[in-house]
């Protein structure tokens, strides 16, 4: 379940960044490709990335260090992207702390990812490593 919403998250994030670089290239305003970056990087390419590794790795999804990233990302990247945005146009000091509130929310939900899979995933598998590994 929590891949899917990730999932369904990083599709949103990527129409959001479309619709944003269309309307900065119909009106000839580029002073949100900042914004624009971080949306694809954050948000439909982390997000994405992290749904395939929960996919993959389903004993990943269950523990509270899988929820604290859940939410602290999910709640943390808007409030960077609504900062980014406004530093950008013209409301500095607001912008800035939003962002720095939302980027350190974001960290924390990004070690809570760490310290899940540091625990959590099984061990490597060498035998089946060293098989893929060894050509004739």
């Amino acid at each position: 379940m929590m891949a899917r919403i990730l999932i369904a998250f990083a599709i949103v994030y990527l129409i959001l960044a479309l619709l944003l670089g269309l309307h900065m290239g119909l009106i000839a305003d580029y002073r949100l490709g900042v914004v624009y970056a971080h949306f694809i990087a954050l948000g439909w390419l982390s997000l994405g990335l992290v749904a395939i590794l929960y996919l993959n790795y389903p004993e990943l999804t269950g523990g509270i260090f899988a929820w604290a990233h859940f939410w602290l990302y999910l709640i943390g990247l808007p409030l960077m992207l609504i900062g980014l945005t406004m530093t950008q146009l013209d409301a500095f000091a607001t912008g800035h702390a939003l962002a720095m509130i939302g980027a350190v929310a974001m960290l924390l939900g990004v070690i809570a990812l760490g310290i899940n899979c540091w625990v959590n995933l099984p061990p490597r598998d060498r035998d089946r490593d060293r098989a893929l590994t060894s050509q004739p």
